[in-house]
């Protein structure tokens, strides 16, 4: 077995992870001898998880290191069995050791449906492609609609989401465009994030993947995608999902193709009995989730930057808040709020972005 460890900040955890791998191999699907593999660190998501592919001839397993003292792996156990049960294409689970943080996990491939949906953006058909993409994402969705409620996850809590939404103010409006906000600000800040909260209080409560975009979805040989990084999944907002998918975070679409196929959706789901909203209610709460959940991201990206050094996602940032600027003369309980983010935020935002970061606006 050989140890691809290039760019690797913990090796003594990747040594330990291997030699894991070795203890489990003879319960796994595998015929391969242990000198036949070769593990590879391959790219990780927003969080302190890292991953590694175990390859062998015609087989390969996904290894993952969860350090206990930044990951509790139980979530991804639990969500993992319920999904998996109702039908959603998620990563088989063959073994796991949760004091150690280690999972091995089957293969879903590396080709994200954002790679999918960006070679279509540049085909010759690119909205049907892309429209028959984003209906494998529905059809995953769907199932994960369908789940009970009431299957013991968390609620996504009025309290939550106001955490959520004071990323915003914190790590982006102050801590990366470092931005003096007065009372004033502070108060036009709040009484937007309370129009957004209750408005997605007052949503159908369904299951909620929570973070279900282009780059959590796999695709699969056999035309399905496969759905990974669902341990955050909890009861909450009916339209969440959705506007995570349809108004996302890594690739833009026009104003009015999200629309047609955000009724889409919404006339599949009220086909299968998930949702009892009037047409004009629904798109009212996918925008108004999808506000929320856009100040979040902004918020997460600056943190993301400026705590742990993940600069990249800076470059998300416009495209992420675009889709608030998109809502102004629409609801006029924003009316105020979009002003003040036009006014103070987005103007010259990327040069103010990249001013932020020249000037070492770091914690």
């Amino acid at each position: 077995m050989t140890v691809s460890t290039t760019k690797d900040s913990k090796p003594c955890r990747a040594t330990a992870l291997q030699d894991w791998f070795a203890e489990i191999l003879p319960g796994l699907p595998s015929t391969a001898p242990l000198e036949h593999f070769r593990i590879k660190l391959i790219q990780g998501d927003a969080s302190f998880r890292r991953y590694f592919r175990a390859q062998a001839d015609e087989i390969s397993f996904i290894l993952v290191d969860a350090p206990t003292e930044k990951e509790d792996s139980r979530p991804f156990l639990e969500v993992s069995r319920l999904f998996s049960k109702a039908g959603v294409i998620v990563p088989q689970v063959f073994a796991a050791d949760l004091q150690a943080g280690f999972l091995c996990l089957s293969d879903l491939g590396d080709t994200l449906l954002w790679e999918k949906l960006n070679k279509a953006k540049h085909g010759s058909d690119e909205l049907s492609q892309a429209g028959s993409l984003y209906q494998l994402a529905f059809e995953q969705l769907l199932n994960i609609q369908k789940i009970s409620a009431e299957k013991n996850l968390p609620a996504f809590s009025e309290k939550l989401m106001r955490e959520e939404t004071d990323l915003f103010r914190h790590w982006f409006c102050e801590k990366l465009l470092g931005l003096q906000l007065d009372n004033e600000d502070r108060k036009i800040l709040e009484q937007a994030f309370d129009v957004l909260i209750s408005a997605a209080q007052s949503q159908q409560q369904l299951c909620v993947h929570r973070d279900y975009h282009s780059r959590n979805l796999l695709y699969q040989s056999s035309e399905t995608l496969g759905v990974i990084d669902f341990q955050d999944a909890v009861v909450g907002p009916a339209s969440y999902d959705l506007v995570s998918l349809l108004k996302d975070c890594y690739i833009a679409w026009p104003e009015e193709v999200i629309r047609s196929w955000a009724l889409e959706y919404f006339r599949q789901a009220s086909q299968a009995g998930i949702v009892s909203s009037s047409e004009e209610q629904f798109l009212r709460d996918f925008d108004l989730m999808g506000a929320q959940r856009h100040l979040k991201a902004s918020g997460i990206f600056s943190r993301l930057c400026l705590r742990d050094r993940k600069i990249s996602y800076l470059g998300d940032i416009p495209r992420t808040l675009s889709y608030l600027v998109q809502l102004k003369g629409k609801y006029t309980e924003l009316d105020e709020f979009l002003d003040w983010l036009d006014s103070k935020v987005m103007q010259d935002l990327e040069d103010k972005i990249i001013s932020a970061i020249s000037m070492g606006n770091t914690v």
